[in-house]
């Protein structure tokens, strides 16, 4: 249906199609099995932030402009939507009335903190914690497909090692949380899943930056010295595929994201990655 990274028209092509509120932040259309959410920049002046915790779970702000949040509405939507088979849809503002799609998420817990709301007073607010977990294939001219499937607890619950094989790694990466995990089972999950995609980059690259093919600048206690840059996402963070996930010297990462023709140069890391799969799995 959507593509991870792909770009879409919010009216067009998700409201003109599938109906659902087209403004604010969730969008709950009642004729199909889906809730679309949307996170971006504009709203952090009235306590609409963001972003991943340290858990690898992505945070994200429910909605209610003025007052406390209540659990009702597109909050609820989001609370219940295994209980009631929909998925939950993110998508990322690139520009006004285009969004990125980054994928599908499932509903692991949330919490209350103090947020301000649109006049400024202290309210509290409902923060979901969501895991993302990718289970859509992208465009086989980009990238290899992958399928995640839910995996056996042994696999879910591997913690990651500098020390495992590339493939085990993979296998960590692309290990999918059962709903019905219990909600520490499921942020373990989602903690080792993020920890393995950032392992299984490093070992990948093999100390050359995947980016302009140039030794690390410097080494480290642990190995050569590269970042970690996700492809589909303005925000470095949380779990990724194995395919949109690139090793990078620090001039590339920098250049990834501030450079003038940042967008061209992501399109390049996207069909580079897409090769070096290609081989790896041949």
């Amino acid at each position: 249906m959507f593509e991870i990274g792909k770009i879409y028209n919010r009216r067009a092509d998700i409201h003109g199609r599938y109906k659902g509120q087209q403004y604010g932040g969730i969008a709950t259309p009642a004729a199909h099995p889906y809730v679309f959410i949307f996170t971006g920049d504009s709203g952090s002046e009235y306590g609409y932030i963001d972003s991943f915790d340290p858990n690898g779970t992505f945070k994200y702000t429910g909605e209610g402009q003025e007052g406390d949040m209540k659990m009702s509405k597109g909050n609820l939507a989001i609370h219940d939507h295994q209980k009631n088979n929909k998925e939950i849809l993110l998508f990322e503002y690139t520009s006004r009335g285009f969004v990125r799609f980054l994928g599908t998420c499932n509903y692991v817990f949330h919490h209350i903190e103090e947020r301000p709301d649109r006049n400024g007073y202290l309210r509290e607010a409902i923060v979901f914690h969501l895991d993302i977990v990718n289970t859509q294939n992208i465009d086989a001219a980009q990238a290899l497909t992958s399928e995640i499937v839910e995996s056996p607890k042994a696999m879910y619950i591997t913690k990651p090692s500098k020390g495992h094989s590339l493939q085990k790694l993979r296998e960590i990466a692309l290990s999918a949380t059962p709903t019905q995990a219990s909600t520490q089972e499921k942020i373990q999950s989602i903690q080792n899943r993020s920890v393995a995609i950032k392992f299984y980059a490093k070992r990948r690259a093999n100390g050359i930056c995947e980016g302009c093919n140039e030794i690390a600048p410097f080494k480290t206690k642990s190995g050569p010295y590269l970042e970690v840059h996700h492809l589909t996402r303005l925000a470095d963070g949380g779990a990724d595929l194995p395919q949109n996930v690139i090793a990078l010297c620090p001039t590339c990462h920098r250049r990834a994201h501030y450079s003038l023709n940042y967008l061209e140069f992501n399109s390049q890391l996207i069909n580079e990655v897409a090769a070096i799969e290609a081989k790896i799995n041949e």
